[in-house]
């Protein structure tokens, strides 16, 4: 039997990364789309994990993709992956989105968990999401900046040091003291919930 050697759709893409962006920078509208499709759903799981309410994460990552057209032409690869690029944007996007909120004085409302698996379940999930992301609460911006990137994004350690602009050896130790103190902070809500 023949192995299958064909490179898997993200590969193709990756290595097409720079012509697409080109082809985009020059008005192409599907290389744009290629770009957009290939890219979202990191953007959106990084920006789900920064604000922890889906509607909030949707109506944010379509923000970063309508900046991200209209400044395409300001993005120059530079050691950057066009996702770093992407995710800077959706940091930027999200801060400025908790600064309105601040002002207005508004708290988010819950989401209700799509899904057809038991509602028991999907109770359960909500509530230890919301406690994450309660507990994210208490971790420093880079901290938070650094698990939503490693386990919202799902990037590598190599392309969150790019997007945080910090060492490979860096990025590791702050991600290891961002997991100590989210374990630290979860702990502590734990202990509260039983008291």
């Amino acid at each position: 039997m023949k192995e299958d050697t064909t490179p898997a759709p993200e590969t193709v893409l990756r290595d097409r990364e720079a012509e697409l962006v080109g082809a985009a920078q020059r008005g192409d509208r599907d290389a744009f789309a290629m770009l957009y499709e290939a890219n979202v759903e990191r953007v959106y799981r990084y920006l789900l994990g920064r604000m922890g309410q889906q509607a909030d994460a949707e109506d944010v990552t379509a923000e970063v993709f309508i900046r991200a057209m209209n400044a395409l032409d300001t993005y120059k690869r530079q050691g950057v992956p066009f996702v770093g690029w992407l995710l800077r944007i959706a940091h930027n996007q999200a801060v400025n989105y908790f600064k309105k909120q601040a002002r207005r004085g508004e708290l988010p409302l819950l989401d209700t968990i799509n899904s057809a698996d038991d509602p028991a379940e999907r109770a359960v999930r909500h509530i230890a999401a919301g406690e994450v992301h309660e507990a994210m609460g208490d971790l420093t911006d880079l901290q938070r900046e650094v698990i939503s990137l490693r386990f919202g994004a799902q990037l590598t350690i190599a392309e969150t040091a790019r997007a945080m602009n910090r060492t490979e050896q860096a990025t590791k130790f702050l991600q290891h003291s961002a997991l100590r103190a989210l374990r630290r902070v979860l702990g502590r809500q734990e202990i509260g919930s039983h008291a």
